[in-house]
């Protein structure tokens, strides 16, 4: 899996600095606090990796562009500050750009790229790459969890070797799901899987989960009867026979006290009569009220339109009588002179003669006033009758209601206290039977148990001969991929020449250096002891031994073609090691890594550290940039001063 990084730009608030990046070493060294690790953390950053935030980050960084050969791809990878979950990718062929796109670093609903199987940074790195990765399970631990790719971020881990874990942790192996997928990546950089391998894993793990739950739940439930003295399976059916015939015997009872049962008059029944009189005539008093209600509102609403009218009248008259002796010498219509007529008796408007109409209208007046008066006061008369016939008819319903409140105490108190025995016993006969026909039915139900659990074992012992199938497939899927053991054990061989070789404390050469592939976790055997990571003790050999292994890997990548990026970041891969007290192991901790240099062009190596290890042979290309801060050897970033 070829990745080739070609040159740096990392962009702070102020400067442009340029990393030019060899092809086989770049080996950037000096005092603390001056950039190194951050320089290896930016590369980790392009790739998709978070960015620990130092001071000098915080304050001044302000993107990264990454140029790096992806396959037979020249790509460029670029990533600001603020670019928490995307990647801008750039790849080239001859010189022009086929793609560029924002990269997301987890899934989306829809592919990056539109009919395609892209959908995230590190689908685009194993398409530009060349390679097929291969597909585990999302979540190790749930054999119904969906199969994905591998991500490239777990192979990533084999390449960066961060200055933070490398005394601490074993690859994350001690991470319960960094784990799994730092050994799914093993398996697909050994070969030691297949689509077939990983079905069987899936189908085996969920059979061995399905039979634990069943023979889990035969014992629960066979706990629970014995608890509650339930019994076996014919003790609960002749339970349900003696409670049959029981209820049989309490229905034929019931039906004999209802053949007996004679029928004779309720002594509440005359009581019930009146009271259903009583309602009648109550409702019958409320619709007369409302009635009387209705016939009142009426006649004074009239009452009061005749006074109304009375004084409308009285009005008229006396504006009347304010005009009789008004002359009009002009129309009050069109303002003309009137011509006034000789005839005193005429009107000079119209010319009627005004003398008879006037006696007959006074006539007319003094009679309206006096019907008028008349029903207002017959009115008057009737609305005061009603009002007594209202309140008459109110006070005969509270009366009404008050004997049918007395009636009703008094057919309560008469129900309560009639109850002949008959119905009594009836009642009873009745709670038996719901009782007992209660208990039948939670015995069928509970009958069912016991062969629930005959069920269940027989399921779990059938599962049995399904498992021992579904292993001895995995075992044959597991010899066929032969050539994985070999790559396995060819890494662990390597794993011991390199510590050798590089005098390991406590590893000598009749050690014996084994890789379980079911949990790839290297140990070395010495005699009848044997020893891994955690059991190193000391923070400076956790160091070695993340390191040897990693270039074992790398090596034996290189030696049998295993689909390992070609790239190994080492940040301090002296941490914990004094050079003055050891100088031989970290002289010969240098020379391996320019060996392996050396032994192939393909791998590029990115080393960080405090103090400069010139490679003993000439390599074909090797960059070394100090930075200590100064004006000849700046640091990361020139200008910045500070924590």
């Amino acid at each position: 899996m070829i990745i080739k990084l070609e040159q740096m730009f990392i962009q702070t608030k102020q400067t442009k600095e340029n990393i030019d990046l060899s092809n086989q070493v770049t080996f950037v060294y000096g005092p603390v606090a001056k950039g190194k690790s951050t320089l290896a953390r930016l590369i980790d950053y392009c790739f998709g990796g978070g960015l620990e935030q130092t001071p000098a980050v915080q304050k001044e960084f302000v993107s990264a562009i990454l140029h790096v050969y992806l396959g037979d791809y020249k790509c460029v990878l670029e990533r600001g500050a603020s670019d928490s979950t995307v990647v801008r990718i750039s790849w080239f062929s001859s010189d022009e750009v086929i793609g560029s796109v924002n990269a997301p670093l987890k899934p989306q609903d829809e592919p990056i790229i539109p009919n395609s199987e892209l959908f995230t940074l590190s689908d685009i790195i194993y398409f530009l790459c060349g390679v097929e990765p291969i597909k585990v399970r999302q979540r190790s631990q749930d054999a119904d969890s969906p199969l994905i790719r591998l991500s490239f971020r777990d192979l990533w881990r084999y390449c960066y070797l961060e200055q933070m874990h490398l005394d601490s942790s074993f690859f994350r192996f001690e991470d319960p799901f960094r784990g799994r997928k730092s050994q799914d990546a093993m398996r697909f950089f050994t070969g030691l899987h297949s689509e077939r391998l990983s079905q069987l894993e899936v189908d085996l793990m969920r059979a061995l989960d399905t039979q634990r739950a069943k023979r889990e739940a035969v014992l629960q439930i066979r706990e629970f009867m014995n608890q509650f003295s339930l019994g076996s399976d014919k003790e609960i059916s002749d339970q349900l026979i003696e409670t049959e015939n029981q209820l049989s015997s309490a229905k034929m009872s019931k039906v004999e006290l209802h053949k007996k049962r004679t029928i004779d008059i309720h002594p509440t029944d005359s009581l019930r009569e009146k009271l259903l009189l009583l309602s009648r005539q109550i409702i019958q008093q409320k619709i007369a009220i409302d009635d009387t209600i209705e016939v009142i509102d009426a006649q004074q609403r009239l009452h009061s339109e005749l006074i109304t009218a009375k004084i409308k009248y009285e009005r008229l008259l006396q504006a009347s009588m304010l005009f009789d002796d008004v002359e009009f010498t002009c129309c009050p219509s069109c303002g003309e002179e009137i011509n006034t007529t000789e005839d005193l008796d005429s009107c000079n408007l119209c010319g009627k003669n005004s003398n008879g109409v006037n006696k007959d209208i006074h006539i007319d007046d003094e009679s309206r006033r006096k019907d008028i008066n008349s029903r207002i006061d017959e009115l008057a008369d009737s609305i005061k009758r009603r009002e007594l016939e209202l309140s008459r008819l109110r006070n005969h319903l509270e009366l009404i209601k008050t004997e049918k409140t007395r009636l009703d105490m008094q057919l309560q108190e008469d129900l309560t206290n009639y109850d002949s025995a008959i119905i009594e016993q009836i009642r009873h006969t009745d709670k038996l039977i719901a009782t007992l026909e209660e208990r039948a039915a939670s015995i069928v139900k509970l009958q069912s148990m016991p062969q629930a659990i005959n069920k269940l074992e027989e399921e779990a012992g059938a599962l049995q001969g399904k498992i021992d199938r579904l292993r001895t497939e995995l075992e044959g899927e597991r010899l066929r991929l032969s050539e994985a053991d070999i790559a396995v054990k060819s890494i662990a061989e390597e794993f011991k020449r390199i510590m050798i070789s590089i005098k390991f404390p406590g590893v000598y050469s009749d050690d014996h250096v084994i890789i379980d592939p079911r949990n790839w976790r290297p140990t070395v055997i010495h005699g009848d002891r044997s020893w891994s990571f955690w059991d190193t003790g000391s923070g400076g050999k956790k160091t070695l031994f993340n390191v040897c292994y990693a270039l074992a890997v790398h090596s034996i990548a290189l030696k049998r073609g295993l689909p390992v990026p070609s790239l190994l970041i080492i940040d301090s891969p002296t941490k914990n090691i004094s050079e003055d007290e050891n100088p031989e192991l970290i002289a010969s901790l240098y020379k391996e890594i320019y060996q392996l240099a050396l032994d192939s062009n393909n791998l590029q190596f990115v080393l960080v550290d405090s103090d400069f290890v010139a490679p003993v042979e000439e390599l074909l290309s090797f960059e070394s940039r100090y930075m200590a801060g100064t004006k000849d050897a700046p640091s990361l970033i020139p200008y910045y001063e500070g924590p």
